[in-house]
Order: structure tokens, then C-alpha cells, then sequence
């Protein structure tokens, strides 16, 4: 859905481009020229418009915040990333990397990929290149939602949970990206404590647990979901306090950037007694392609099959 939707905006821009030309040519070839490098700087600047708001906010906040270079370069890096992912992966590649589910999977633990908003499993691209060299089983999903409720996820959330739990003997781990982290969520509320499909551990990135004051800016379904202090999220908040939720027998990873462009400030990103990881310098979608993160995807997945479900939570950076 998504995908067709990217493909209906690339072919507008390009029709655009293609009127404003034919319009401003004969009038003068500067303008042309001057009109087309202003629509193809145009996705930068909005993105610097992003980084400007990030920085603004925390600043008359007193919140900390990250450095102007390391902000300039996170930017330089989003723009390129962003480009690749909105214009090519995502409107145009969505099963370049198929599932990994071998058949000698049993016994290991798979990993069940979420995107976010505005994405498709595309956006996993490089995640699910590194998971397949690894031997690591795991199913990228495509959401079904545009203009709908988060909720609307679990029925494709739920397949692939139990898919992968048929195939492995062993719950899967679970990672969002983005309002992706808020499907996981989701899911897990309609789960029972004691559910054989209640995974060990959780990795969020970059996910507003908290909702993200950029969601002001934007209409829609679930970015109203992602509001701070929106009644889904307050309801969210309170079916997981129950004694018998499955929030609370899930281990926790949250990552956050200190140069993320969507979701600030970064205690928004963060759970209460989850594991906490600092990505210095990354912006929103840049973190999908950090080392660290891998590197934590494959520690989780590699881990202990018989680690307990609940315990202390540390914090790293």
C-alpha cells in the first residue's frame, strides 16, 4: 500500500518537473534550471526544518543537546538515507530481500522486523542482508496501514510471530522501528502473560513510547496516536500496568539517538526499566544502519534461549 502510494507521488513529482520546464523554458532557462534545483533541494530542506525543530525544542527547554556539527552531519547523512529509502527501497524494492525462514531453523531464535510510519519491510533492507549472512531466521512485515489505527497491525503482526514460533519451537525476537515499537506494543496487550508467543526481549528505535511533539504537525489516524499524552497512548499505559499484562514479561531494549529529527526529546524514546542505547549522532532512519544496532540485534537473538523473562534492566550507552 505504502509502496503504491510512493510510486503515485514519484510519478507526480516527475510530471511536475516535467510542466515546470516546459512552462518556464521559453521564458528563460534560468528560471527552469533555477525552478528544477529548487525542487530537488526541496526534501532537504524539509529535513532541515526537522533538525531546526529538534534542536529549537530542547533548547528553549534547557534539554541537552547535541552539538551543531554533529547535527549538520546527521542531517547530511538523513537527507542521503532518506533519498534512498523514500525514492528507491521503499516505493520500489519491497521483496528484494525475501524472509529468511531455513528449514533447519528449529531450535534458534528468529527475529520478527516491524517498520514504521510511512515504510515498508524495505526500510530493512540492509538489517535483513546482515541477519541472513548470520544464519538468523526472520520475517520482515508489511504493514497494511496508510490512514489507519496502529491497532489495525496485529493481525499481520501476530502471523509472523506465529510463524516464526512454529518454525524455531522458540518465541521469537521483536523489533520496531519508529511507530513500529508502538505495533509491538499493541500486540503484546491482547497477549497473555503466560503466552508461549511472548518473546524474551524487545529492541525499539527510535520509537516515541512517549509520542513525539513533531506528531502535531501531521494529520492522521495513528500520527494522532502518537501524541504526547494521546488518550491510545494513556490507554496503552494503563492496559500494561496490569498485573497479568505481557509488557512486563518482555526484556526491553530501547534505542534513541541524540540526533534524532522525528522523535524528541530522547526520553521519549525511552521505557521505564528497559535497557538504554545511546546512538550518538544518528538521525531518525540513519539508525537502521548502525553497527551498534546489529550488533545488539544479533546479541539478543543469539542469546540464551533459557534467560529469564523479567529481572533488573541496566542502561548503556
Amino acid at each position: 500500500m505504502v509502496a503504491w502510494w510512493l510510486r503515485a507521488v514519484s510519478l507526480f513529482n516527475v510530471l511536475v518537473v516535467i510542466a515546470w520546464v516546459g512552462w518556464a523554458w521559453p521564458r528563460s532557462a534560468w528560471l527552469a534550471i533555477g525552478g528544477v534545483v529548487l525542487f530537488m533541494v526541496a526534501g532537504r530542506l524539509w529535513l532541515g526544518l526537522q533538525f531546526w525543530i529538534m534542536q529549537t525544542f530542547k533548547k528553549r527547554l534547557g534539554m541537552p543537546h547535541a552539538t551543531q556539527d554533529a547535527v549538520l552531519k546527521a542531517w547530511n547523512a538523513e537527507t542521503q538515507e532518506s533519498m534512498h529509502q523514500f525514492a528507491w527501497q521503499i516505493p520500489w524494492r519491497e521483496w528484494e530481500v525475501p524472509d529468511h525462514v531455513p528449514t533447519d531453523a528449529q531450535g534458534q531464535r528468529g527475529v520478527v522486523l516491524v517498520h514504521g510510519w510511512m515504510c515498508n519491510r524495505a526500510v530493512w533492507t540492509q538489517t535483513m542482508r546482515y541477519l541472513r549472512a548470520q544464519n538468523i531466521p526472520y520475517i520482515a512485515v508489511s504493514l497494511p496501514m496508510l490512514l489507519h489505527g496502529i491497532e489495525t497491525a496485529r493481525p499481520v503482526v501476530d502471523a509472523a510471530v506465529r510463524r516464526l514460533h512454529q518454525a524455531t519451537g522458540v518465541a521469537p525476537l521483536l523489533v520496531g522501528h519508529s511507530m513500529g515499537g508502538l505495533v509491538l506494543r499493541d500486540w503484546l496487550r491482547e497477549q497473555s502473560a503466560d503466552s508461549g508467543l511472548v518473546p524474551h526481549a524487545a529492541i525499539t528505535i527510535g520509537t516515541p513510547h512517549h509520542g513525539s511533539p513533531l506528531a502535531l504537525c501531521v494529520m492522521g489516524p495513528n500520527v494522532k496516536q502518537m501524541r504526547p499524552d494521546s488518550d491510545w497512548l494513556n490507554q496503552l499505559r494503563s492496559d500494561e500496568a496490569r498485573s497479568d499484562s505481557a509488557f512486563s514479561r518482555v526484556r526491553w531494549h530501547c534505542v534513541y539517538a541524540d540526533c534524532d529529527n522525528v522523535v524528541f526529546p530522547e526520553s521519549t524514546s525511552q521505557l521505564a526499566h528497559a535497557e538504554q542505547h545511546l546512538l550518538a549522532g544518528y538521525a531518525h532512519v540513519q539508525m537502521l544502519n548502525a553497527p551498534e544496532l546489529w550488533s545488539l540485534i544479533r546479541a539478543q537473538a543469539k542469546g540464551s534461549l533459557f534467560a529469564p523473562n523479567s529481572g533488573s534492566a541496566r542502561s548503556s550507552s
